[in-house]
């Protein structure tokens, strides 16, 4: 196999197909041979909304739906093998999709919701329980305290899903769960054809010709030099040392979740400025980030040297987009849009030192500078604008979606490096602190603004029942992350009218009482640049 496209290796039962990995998906093999580095967990809560059906939520009802899942996305119950010259391939067996093996799925009784979220914890922090073997799984811990009440995990390899692709499967689970006996039959050729590496389906095209994989040069390339001109940049205060990146992450979440008025002023002025959301959240983070720092250094606790190190220093940021609007048309039209496979890009972006505004003078003892002392809202309108301006940049290249696509064979060598040795390089090194002026390269935080999830996942399954034909009601659902090694994530999403900000990060390298404090100082810059009365669009262009 020389293209990533999947071929047949049995036309007997157990029909079965394999493919090699794309480039991004190799990445993220390697990852997930770091103790699960990236490995994803979609979360529900779901209620039974007809008591007398006891039988919704029992094991044969759930190995049915997850077996469906199974059919109509293949690579959910895919394996991946390791071949001679470290070819590494995805290979899907016929029988594998109709029944579900070992650890594939799991029921666990909870006594309440703080119980429910340990074992999240437990499974996203404890022994990995994914494997080249088992690249998806589901577990339902059913509610002894709500009767009705189940919680929904689906676990999940990065290299077989993105955000697009876990919100879908939980929507397609839940509607064929709660659509029982009736089901939808599946061609697995059909649908294995949608499950191609998103390197193979960049700019509407999926030829093989030489302008094609001139084009995918080009891209790394472009992607190569782009990052090569990321220099410096700081972050929160950290616990960095030389085996931080060969130390698996301790992953952390926590969230705010702004009134649904606040929520709407908030979105509203994004509109009337002519910014989105995604724009504005690098600038709120930068100021909070300010906030945090400034208030280290009038009390003492950080070094002259370290300020002055860091009010110069550039705020880089950076994370995963969505590549499938961008891709092949006709494979998007017939199901890419919402298949479970990885179809996501990269982006970084820059905003300059540290805003300081009238506080650029600030010295040790005196008070906390305000948001508007640090910067006024004509200056943050003027930053999140430079934001705009890298994405435009970013997004109108005529070659955008293999430049955003590319990784580079640099990296997954890094990845795969890092995937390989983490066990010895942690016995044979001792851990010594790095300073932060030696810290070389590094990012505020990462993170992207997910937008709004009501349109992507609905609360009534069947999707198409109304009123009280509906038998599942999802209460709430979201994302577990087992974070990069120092990850630092922030991000945005809106559900039932209300703004939610999270953030994903490794509690072995930030401290949670730092990591709140900046999240509260995120809140506080969002209500006081954006979350007055909505200026007028007449206002919002003076």
């Amino acid at each position: 196999m020389t293209e990533a496209v999947w071929t047949i290796r049995s036309n007997v039962f157990p029909k079965t197909f394999e493919r090699l990995l794309g480039r991004n998906e190799l990445g993220f093999y390697w990852d997930s041979r770091f103790n699960g580095t990236a490995d994803t967990l979609q979360t529900a809560i779901i209620e039974n909304l007809n008591p007398t059906d006891r039988d919704l939520f029992n094991v044969d009802n759930i190995s049915k739906a997850w077996s469906a899942l199974k059919r109509q996305f293949p690579l959910l119950g895919s394996r991946v093998e390791v071949q001679k010259g470290e070819q590494i391939s995805f290979v899907v067996a016929e029988d594998r999709l109709e029944h579900s093996g070992p650890g594939e799925i799991t029921f666990q009784s909870v006594t309440s919701f703080t119980e429910a979220q340990t074992c999240i914890d437990d499974v996203i922090n404890g022994e990995r329980l994914l494997s080249d073997n088992l690249l998806a799984r589901v577990v339902i811990l059913p509610r002894t305290d709500q009767i009705n009440h189940v919680h929904v995990l689906i676990h999940v390899a990065h290299l077989i899903t993105d955000g697009m692709g876990n919100s879908s499967l939980l929507c397609s689970f839940l509607d064929v769960l709660s659509s029982l006996p009736n089901g939808r039959q599946w061609d697995l050729e059909q649908r294995l054809s949608l499950a191609v590496p998103s390197d193979l389906l960049a700019s509407g095209n999926m030829k093989k010709g030489a302008r094609v994989k001139w084009h995918r040069a080009i891209g790394q390339v472009i992607s190569a030099l782009r990052f090569s001109k990321i220099n410096g940049g700081h972050t929160l205060p950290r616990n960095f040392t030389n085996l931080t990146q060969y130390t698996p992450a301790h992953s952390g979440i926590i969230t705010f979740s702004f009134l649904p008025e606040i929520s709407a002023c908030i979105i509203q002025n994004c509109r009337n400025h002519g910014i989105t959301l995604g724009n504005a959240l690098p600038v709120l983070a930068q100021v909070a980030l300010t906030r945090v720092l400034c208030r280290r250094y009038i009390r003492g606790d950080m070094s002259m040297e370290e300020w002055n190190f860091r009010r110069r220093e550039p705020t880089v940021t950076g994370g995963p987009l969505n590549l499938r609007p961008y891709l092949d048309r006709e494979w998007y039209k017939k199901g890419g849009s919402t298949n479970v496979s990885l179809a996501i890009g990269f982006f970084h972006y820059t905003l300059p030192f540290m805003p300081l505004g009238s506080a650029a003078n600030i010295a040790l003892g005196e008070d906390l500078p305000s948001f508007q002392q640090l910067l006024s809202p004509s200056r943050f309108l003027y930053r999140s604008r430079i934001i705009q301006k890298q994405a435009k940049h970013h997004f109108d290249h005529p070659l955008f979606s293999y430049v955003s696509g590319a990784r580079s064979t640099t990296s997954v060598a890094k990845f795969r490096e890092v995937g390989l040795s983490w066990r010895e390089k942690q016995h044979d090194l001792s851990a010594v602190a790095v300073p932060v002026m030696d810290q070389n390269l590094v990012l505020a935080h990462g993170g992207s603004s997910m937008g709004d999830m009501d349109g992507i996942l609905p609360r009534y399954y069947p999707l198409e029942a109304r009123g009280s034909s509906a038998q599942i009601f999802l209460h709430a659902s979201g994302v577990r992350l087992h974070c990069r090694p120092a990850e630092l994530y922030l991000g945005a999403s809106t559900i039932q009218k209300r703004l939610h900000l999270f953030i994903y990060w490794d509690k072995n390298v930030y401290e949670e009482d730092v990591v709140k404090e900046w999240l509260e100082e995120v809140r506080g810059a969002a209500e006081v640049f954006l979350g007055g009365a909505a200026p007028s669009k007449v206002q919002a262009r003076l």
